[in-house]
């Protein structure tokens, strides 16, 4: 056949030609005009991204009538039968099926002779990790020490099954994937050359498909002009290449985002129909997601994966209404299912159930925002009491009038402020705070407004003075709890303290608090009376406005609760996610 594909007809020819491994070429031209040279070299990486052809070029370098140089002319007998492959004295050997020890004695009995035309006698060992453990000993000693005019180029895929005895006897190079970018670049400049064109999302999509490989990129633009149209559009180019549609990834990932199960079905049917492989599409979905989830935490103008302007902008306009936490969710059950997908005898099924599935994902908030809620919604109730004079001892206004029922447990509550709350001040003219009075019978109401303040951060603590009595005597005002022991392990000399700031942040350093025990308590208390008392403070805990909302935003169940935690760090509560 005279046809040549666009992979041999464009391989490149000299340093310059080579495309995305500069820091290799740099590296080897410099050796050559230095004349530093080593005599053995291991060029590793990717398939298809130039190993064999950097190699061939440093051959035609070595072995140039004006060299060495690191410019071969491409035109000496030297040059022409090295790109050619009939070259005596540069050999490419398939380490793949000549991995015996054998084929490397032979090789070894060879090197000993001198070139029959070149500077240099060059061995390409291809695939060299495929060499058995005998060749490769076989190796060491020519490898450490051949003869002058002797050059070793191996080249492999898979560096880590070649033998570190090997690898120390040689220069590395480690040879990268391409971009998608540079790809699409290299690809427009061949259609170039041929007097083609082809539209920029169509090499895009090649260059993303061929992952970085040189080759298979050319193989697949091959592919596409071996349909002799002079002009395509972005679809025949899909629809050529049996490519996933990206239109019908990007309408499955809408569906499954609003929740409309009927139309991920009708979209699976429409891939199952145009006989679209089902591995292709879930994996085209993923990478969709993915795709997503970085849109909407890159930055403007960052280069995502070698995804093109217009393309972020689409990505970007459809991640907005989404949060991140709902974008990784759904990525986290694709990938859970990957390898249930793989494995089953009905793809279609699995991929069906799946998405079925995703689409019952609620929106996830997240943490930080939750918190926010749940500090707003402390805010909401710490507000009204600290712009209330100190004398009025009603309850702060709520938006739900059974939101904020009075302390449970209280035996003597005020039937006042049981039976109705007063109305709260107007908000155009907001009080200033008042100091507190000295009468004994103000020493209840201004409890209740200290408990009231104390349940924002400490609901625990603010559930026994609920319950407690208090009087006020020379300023001071003396809070005695119950009787029992869990409240005795509440009046401590930092709960003191803290209700004393509590007590000047709501009255302008009002009255002193002195907080003790009742001179009832038991000093040996009985278990079950213990026990029946944890319960209690347990089930007040469990009522609180706070532990309700926390249970409804993380959709969990209060199971256990422990009211008598150590005084320096919160009280634990257990709840258990539905």
């Amino acid at each position: 056949m005279s046809y040549l594909v666009l992979a041999r007809k464009h391989r490149p020819a000299t340093f310059d030609e080579v495309v995305g491994q500069e820091h290799v070429t740099r590296t080897l031209a410099g050796a050559l005009e230095s004349g530093r040279l080593a005599h053995a070299f291991c060029f590793t990486g990717p398939r298809g991204v130039g190993k064999t052809t950097v190699a061939r070029i440093l051959a035609k370098a070595l072995n140039c009538e004006h060299g060495p140089t690191a410019t071969p002319c491409g035109k000496c007998a030297h040059c022409l039968e090295i790109s050619e492959g009939r070259a005596v004295d540069v050999q490419e050997i398939d380490a793949a099926s000549n991995s015996r020890v054998e084929d490397v004695r032979e090789l070894r009995e060879m090197i000993r002779y001198h070139p029959q035309s070149g500077r240099f006698r060059v061995t390409i060992l291809d695939e060299v990790h495929m060499l058995s453990k005998a060749a490769f000993n076989a190796l060491l000693k020519t490898l450490e020490e051949p003869p002058e005019h002797a050059m070793f180029i191996l080249a492999t895929t898979d560096v880590h099954k070649v033998p570190l005895t090997i690898l120390s006897r040689c220069q590395r190079f480690d040879f990268r994937r391409l971009p998608p970018r540079v790809l699409a670049e290299h690809l427009g400049k061949v259609l170039a050359a041929e007097g083609l064109s082809l539209p920029a999302e169509s090499l895009a999509l090649m260059a993303r498909e061929a992952d970085g490989s040189v080759r298979d990129a050319l193989s697949l633009l091959d592919q596409v002009l071996a349909a002799g149209k002079d002009t395509m559009t972005h679809p025949e180019v899909v629809e050529l290449l049996g490519l996933v549609d990206r239109e019908l990834v990007t309408a499955t990932a809408n569906a499954v985002l609003a929740g409309e199960a009927g139309e991920v079905l009708d979209l699976v049917s429409q891939v199952y129909a145009a006989g679209g492989e089902m591995q292709a599409f879930y994996a085209a979905l993923q990478e969709h997601f993915r795709n997503l989830a970085a849109a909407k935490a890159a930055p403007e103008g960052a280069d995502l994966f070698g995804l093109t302007l217009e393309e972020m902008a689409g990505l970007r306009t459809q991640a907005g209404p989404h949060s991140p936490e709902t974008l990784h969710e759904i990525f986290d059950h694709l990938a859970a299912s990957e390898d249930l997908f793989r494995r089953a005898s009905q793809p279609r099924l699995v991929m069906e159930m799946t998405l079925l599935k995703l689409t019952q994902v609620k929106p996830v908030v997240s943490l930080a925002e939750i918190i926010s809620g749940l500090e707003r919604a402390g805010g909401g109730e710490g507000a009204q009491p600290q712009s209330r004079p100190k004398s009025n001892p009603a309850p702060a206004a709520k938006p739900a009038p059974a939101a904020n029922p009075a302390p449970a447990g209280n035996p003597h509550p005020a039937p006042a402020t049981v039976a109705k709350a007063p109305p709260p001040p107007p908000k155009a003219a907001p009080v200033a705070k008042a100091a507190p009075a000295g009468k004994p019978g103000d020493a209840e109401g201004m409890l209740k407004e200290l408990v009231r303040y104390a349940e924002q951060n400490q609901p625990a603590l603010a559930s026994y003075l609920g319950r407690a009595s208090a009087e006020l005597q020379d300023g001071l005002l003396r809070v005695t709890l119950p009787p029992g022991a869990i409240a005795t392990s509440y009046a401590t000399e930092k709960n003191q303290q803290r209700l004393n700031r509590m007590a000047a942040e709501l009255w302008d350093g009002g009255p002193k608090v002195r907080l003790s025990a009742s001179a009832e308590t038991v000093q040996a208390p009985d278990h079950q009376a213990q026990a029946a008392a944890r319960a209690q403070a347990a089930g007040e805990l469990a009522e609180h406005p706070v532990v309700r909302q926390a249970a409804e935003v993380f959709e969990a169940e209060v199971v256990a609760l422990n009211p008598a935690g150590p005084d320096d760090k919160p009280n634990p509560i257990s709840t258990e996610q539905d």
